[in-house]
């Protein structure tokens, strides 16, 4: 049966996706907190299964670490952009509205939204909400699914072409010079290099490629703010921040044991 959700998905693949998305934060970095764009990237990582996110302003809440008045003005502040569109979702068990139905909306749609009138008819579907089991971070999200996913390139010493392309028309398009994206690239190849040769990461070759270019976008924005003498050193501390919240930050919560408990005297 087709998930319900699907229904609401703007983009064939990942990949588009997280590149409308980023193109939304350019353009509209000033006007944007980084409440907002934190809250933009939960909806983002709740969005690559089915193209759309069903959450609750709660769950929102605990990913960002905000109270509930920040949160809801975040989204309006993203609707109002028209960064994502909002759908009201009543459940019929309930017999009420239920979490709210986001969705990122093309870069280019910067017109009308969806023809649908879903504010003022909300949607009735027997499904339930849409909630994660776990609390997956940023781009440890990024799985595949049968509609939306990545194709997997293949492994080899040349440069990706994906990668590689987007970090140079992001630093031609930003600081004007590409001559550092080869530095970049490999800083990205030696980390994730040292890390996919593990079975358990063998398969995060792209969560990996999204992180680098993540870490890329975070350094070209602190230029503009501040003088940084080492860009690739800057670039590597960035990444190195962004993998290890990826992967390690919540590691203790794979034990039932609080940590506490693993300290022998």
């Amino acid at each position: 049966m087709t998930h319900y959700l699907k229904e609401y998905a703007r983009f064939q693949t990942i990949e588009e996706m997280d590149v409308a998305a980023e193109q939304h934060v350019m353009i509209h970095y000033d006007e944007m907190t980084n409440s907002d764009r934190q809250v933009l990237d939960v909806i983002r990582r709740y969005s690559v299964k089915y193209g759309a996110a069903h959450l609750k302003h709660g769950t929102i809440e605990e990913a960002i670490g905000k109270s509930n008045v920040t949160v809801r003005r975040a989204i309006r502040k993203l609707v109002n952009l028209r960064i994502i569109e909002k759908i009201h979702y009543i459940r019929p068990v309930m017999s009420g509205l239920g979490a709210n139905i986001y969705s990122i909306l093309p870069f280019d749609d910067q017109g009308k939204m969806n023809d649908r009138d879903h504010d003022d008819k909300p949607y009735e579907n027997e499904e339930k909400e849409q909630l994660p089991a776990d609390e997956a971070t940023l781009s440890k999200s990024l799985l595949k699914s049968k509609d939306l996913n990545y194709t997997s390139p293949t492994e080899s010493s040349k440069y990706s072409t994906s990668l590689f392309s987007r970090m140079k028309d992001l630093l031609a398009a930003t600081i004007g010079d590409t001559k550092m994206a080869r530095e970049f690239y490999g800083i990205h190849r030696a980390l994730s290099g040292s890390m996919l040769k593990f079975d358990i990461y063998k398969d995060d070759l792209h969560v990996f490629e999204d992180l680098a270019y993540r870490a890329l976008m975070i350094t070209v924005m602190a230029t503009k703010k501040k003088a940084i003498r080492n860009l690739p050193g800057y670039y590597k501390g960035v990444l190195d921040k962004l993998v290890d919240e990826t992967y390690f930050k919540d590691m203790f919560m794979l034990f039932d044991k609080p940590v506490e408990g693993f300290y022998c005297p």
